[in-house]
């Protein structure tokens, strides 16, 4: 058997208040304060060759070239891979505006809403998690349960004529188990948790105006408190989001809600992980895992949105009733032309705009990243995954336990499943990718398991 060495910290982001906050596109003012602090926690797990870190950070989403900074500083400050690296955005809704796929330059022009000061600091601090947690490497023992967890709620409810609406779908498939991997101290004391489970850090709506981890934070509160007798040193827990595209709260809207159900995750995480037994394989290897994606063809509904938006015009130029409602009517037809029209544009615009699209080609490239520890394997995904592909993953039988890591080190949106293209909705208007990229993600993450396991 491999000895194992682990070490953990915990950075805190400080986002200044006042900020513009993400998550919303309605919510209405800005950051008020703080009601807790968003932080980078970092693991760093070793076998004796091979060395491995998991970051999970407090933001709605890192995008590559943010996560690419954050790794080679932390790797040419421990000499881990920057391939074994994972950084992972636990998605809360209610953390600040900064730009997710790129670190201010210096020159920058301000930016309303935001601290282009802070944003610089952001990587660094990042990987100053991952390198403090580097620097306490120290003899470790790691466990590995799950637990039955039900927060998550499909979200795609689909209404008569076929229509897809975002609400609750208990009818519509979750995954109902929280994943958890305890580390351990040679005298026992528990060092870090990690969890993972699928579902939108969305418990607080658009009227919360404070920065927080939402209903991940109270679970991360929960194992630490538990876990730690008073005056013993508090173990650091590192929440990781799953395969989360496609799933909601089943229940919304205050700091109540979100500490009810947080808690309730890791007393059922920490509970699972007492009674399981040690790892027996500790060794560790990681691997990336380049992804070429074929773009969404979104031509033929341009077309229709602009062909529409010249028609609404024509149509309000040509009113001739005055001031009354017809008037309101052929305004409102506008309005709602001219905001699909901007909508379809503006991912026309992403695919111009982003350096990872090979426009003559029609495709996106990205990476995921495959690790294992023994018999237990994480898959990193760099983007919002639909549950069902997520739990396709996990059916593995190459591991004994899989984690579905999603927004690692990248985000491409949301990545439904085939079926999902065919019903519309939400998530596959917004989403950048063709249909049929979700399952090849899944294939190439079994591939990518089998081939690791040998």
């Amino acid at each position: 058997m491999s000895p194992l060495f682990a070490g953990a910290a915990r950075v805190k982001l400080d986002p200044p208040s006042g900020l513009a906050m993400l998550g919303y596109g309605n919510r209405v003012g800005r950051n008020a304060g703080i009601h807790d602090d968003l932080a980078a926690q970092a693991l760093v797990l070793g076998d004796g060759i091979n060395k491995l870190a998991i970051v999970g950070v407090d933001l709605l989403a890192v995008g590559v070239r943010i996560a690419d900074d954050i790794r080679e500083r932390a790797a040419a400050s421990t000499g881990i891979s920057a391939d074994s690296i994972l950084v992972c955005a636990t998605h809360t809704h209610s953390a600040p505006a900064f730009n997710i796929f790129a670190t201010p330059r210096a020159d920058a022009n301000p930016a309303e809403g935001r601290d282009l000061e802070w944003e610089r600091s952001v990587p660094g601090k990042i990987a100053s998690a991952i390198i403090q947690a580097h620097n306490n490497l120290e003899p470790a023992t790691l466990r590995a349960a799950s637990a039955s967890f039900t927060l998550g709620t499909n979200r795609r409810l689909i209404r008569p004529h076929r229509q897809v609406q975002i609400a609750a779908n208990r009818a519509g498939p979750v995954d109902a188990e929280v994943q958890a991997l305890g580390v351990y101290r040679a005298d026992g004391t528990p060092l870090a948790f990690l969890m993972n489970y699928p579902c939108h850090g969305v418990v607080l709506c658009e009227d919360n105006l404070l920065y927080s981890r939402d209903w991940p934070g109270f679970a991360m509160d929960e194992i630490e408190g538990t876990a730690a007798p008073v005056g013993s040193d508090r173990p650091v827990s590192i929440f990781v989001q799953g395969a989360t595209g496609n799933i909601d709260p089943r229940s919304r809207g205050n700091f109540e809600v979100a500490e009810q159900y947080g808690r309730a995750m890791g007393r059922g995480a920490f509970e699972a992980l007492a009674h399981a037994p040690s790892l027996t394989n500790s060794r560790i290897a990681a691997r990336r895992i380049p992804l070429t994606l074929k773009l969404k063809d979104i031509s033929a509904d341009l077309a229709v949105a602009r062909a529409c938006a010249g028609q609404t015009q024509t149509s309000l130029d040509n009113h001739r009733g005055g001031d009354g409602y017809q008037l309101k009517r052929l305004r409102d037809h506008h309005a709602q032309s001219l905001s699909a029209l901007a909508a379809l544009e503006a991912l026309e615009e992403q695919d111009r705009r982003d350096r990872r699209v090979d426009l003559a080609r029609r495709e996106l490239t990205t990476a995921m990243t495959i690790a294992a520890i023994g018999n237990l394997a994480i898959v990193g995904i760099p983007g919002e995954l639909f549950v069902e592909l997520g739990l396709a993953i996990q059916a593995t039988p190459y591991f004994a336990q899989t984690f579905v890591a999603g927004y690692c080190n990248d985000l491409i949106g949301y990545i439904p499943t085939r079926a999902a293209y065919a019903q519309g909705g939400y998530e596959v208007d917004t989403a950048r990718i063709a249909a049929g990229s979700g399952e090849t993600i899944v294939d190439t993450s079994l591939s990518a398991l089998a081939a690791i396991r040998a």
